[in-house]
């Protein structure tokens, strides 16, 4: 019998790694935490679910730079705007 990348047992793996990172985040609100970290630990939990889809479910494992790029790029696009217009919206009367 020929082995396909996706197995039964594989794909029940990375959905409960998925349901896992999700109870994570619906635990960081439930348990009242400062809201600040149960931001950064929603937000964690939602690229580490990303990264999950991305290597397992969309097999991005060999496209290593691409994918660096693509998600690097719209951060730095940011990151300019930021530090050319906050002069301009700072100083605006």
């Amino acid at each position: 019998m020929e082995q396909t990348e996706f197995s039964i047992s594989g794909s029940v793996k990375t959905w409960g790694s998925l349901v896992a990172l999700l109870l994570v985040g619906a635990l960081a609100v439930a348990l009242g935490l400062p809201r600040s970290l149960a931001l950064w630990i929603i937000f964690g939990a939602a690229t580490a679910q990303t990264y999950v889809i991305g290597r397992y479910y969309m097999r991005l494992r060999s496209e290593d730079v691409l994918i660096y790029t693509l998600a690097l790029l719209p951060v730095a696009t940011v990151i300019v705007l930021a530090f050319v217009l906050i002069p301009d919206v700072a100083m605006h009367r």
